[in-house]
């Protein structure tokens, strides 16, 4: 038998092998037993993934891609091996690397770390130097072993900041200049958020967004990505309510919502309300946000021009704004804890429909269960103890017809 033979991957064999575990029976395994299978297998496929780039390595080094007409390894392994451009350039980049980290290299062909972690420790040889990561490696394969690699890459950064601070102020700057915020909307009128916050930016963001949100409630249903969506409008909303940002046109900045009041009175045929920007809203909409709102009403003729400007006013008065905190403290939602500087004042019988603005006739709810309240279709009533009932939209329609 030849050499070449005899080195030769043993690839039939690891396609046995993978056989025989299709076709075992996992369902019913213990957890445990299910458990350590998962972890036993993950470590075989870090070593199967390190041979794979040992080989990538000596394919680079013999320059075996030109024997196939191809520029380079990483166009083989784009064309051949089916990887994304930028998961080939890493391939090839690691493959380069690796040699001059031995005890990486070794810890990566055991299965003791992932790709993803012997890439951080080469990443951080390109930064700080070959020399210095080989003299922290023993360090670093340590955490890589109790660590997942993006811990490993903190670690990492705080070795760069120790032996080259001033290429990591360069970079952070660089990060720092990247940074973008787009919002734009769609002919539906709904807005698309897209961003790049450098790891301060995004800090204070998480930070914020985090101390808004708390444990979601028993009845919170939102998943993670809808609470942050609901937060981050949280913020813009807290941030103009304070009337902090500068003013525009003399006045403090805030949602502008024009709607006729047949809208706010949901009669029959109504046309939607109007946001800034000319975005149409569901009368409901108009509803809950004209619940708790300074108003301006305009006299306008046939045509829609205006005739006569009204003094703004205000609903709910900051007196009344502090008898309803000083009784509700928190949303009064049933089961809802959220305390009252997340809420608004919702009208139990809306002013448009007759309903007073007192404190018998407001409660604080937060924002997801005001909207319940209006888009949703549910209603909340207080008796003369009280205590607050949610009467659900199909209890309504049976005993009240169409939802008020």
């Amino acid at each position: 038998m030849s050499t070449a033979a005899t080195d030769s991957p043993p690839n039939s064999l690891l396609t046995g092998a993978l056989q025989a575990l299709r076709h075992q029976q996992v369902t019913g395994l213990p957890a445990l037993a299910l458990a350590q299978d998962l972890v036993e297998l993950r470590g075989l496929l870090d070593s199967l993934e390190a041979e794979f780039n040992r080989r990538v390595a000596a394919f680079d080094r013999s320059r075996a891609f030109a024997a196939l007409d191809l520029p380079s390894t990483a166009a083989f392994l784009r064309s051949s091996c089916r990887l994304a451009p930028g998961a080939a350039s890493e391939q090839v980049r690691l493959a380069r690397s690796l040699p001059l980290l031995p005890a990486t290299q070794q810890a990566f062909g055991q299965g003791q770390i992932s790709r993803e972690h012997a890439s951080v420790i080469a990443h951080s040889a390109e930064e700080v130097g070959t020399a210095a990561v080989q003299q922290a490696e023993p360090e670093l394969l340590q955490a890589a072993r109790s660590l997942h690699p993006q811990h490993l890459r903190r670690v990492t950064r705080h070795l760069r900041y120790c032996l080259d601070p001033d290429g990591a102020l360069a970079q952070d700057e660089r990060q720092h200049r990247r940074r973008y915020l787009h919002l734009s909307q769609t002919l539906e009128g709904v807005f698309y958020l897209d961003g790049r916050l450098d790891a301060e930016g995004g800090a204070i963001l998480r930070t914020a967004l985090l101390a808004l949100s708390g444990p979601p409630g028993a009845d919170d249903q939102r998943s993670a990505s809808e609470r942050r969506a609901d937060d981050l409008v949280e913020l813009g909303r807290r941030q103009l309510d304070q009337g902090q940002p500068r003013s525009s046109g003399g006045q403090r900045p805030h949602l502008s919502l024009i709607a006729d009041l047949a809208t706010l009175q949901q009669q029959p045929g109504c046309p939607a309300a109007d946001l800034d920007w000319g975005t149409p809203v569901h009368p409901q909409t108009a509803r809950r946000l004209a619940c708790d709102a300074s108003l301006t009403p305009i006299v306008v003729d046939e045509r829609g021009d205006p005739l006569a400007l009204g003094r703004t006013r205000r609903l709910v008065s900051p007196a009344l704004r502090r008898a309803l905190v000083a009784r509700d403290r928190t949303c009064r939602w049933p089961g809802c804890d959220r305390p009252a500087c997340w809420t608004s004042a919702h009208h139990l019988r809306h002013w448009a429909d007759g309903g007073p603005t007192d404190k018998a006739n407001t409660v604080l709810v937060c924002a997801v269960h005001h909207r319940r309240c209006h888009e949703g279709g549910y209603r909340m009533v207080m008796d003369d103890s009280g205590r607050i009932t949610v009467i659900p939209p199909a209890s309504r329609r049976s005993r009240d017809g169409p939802a008020p």
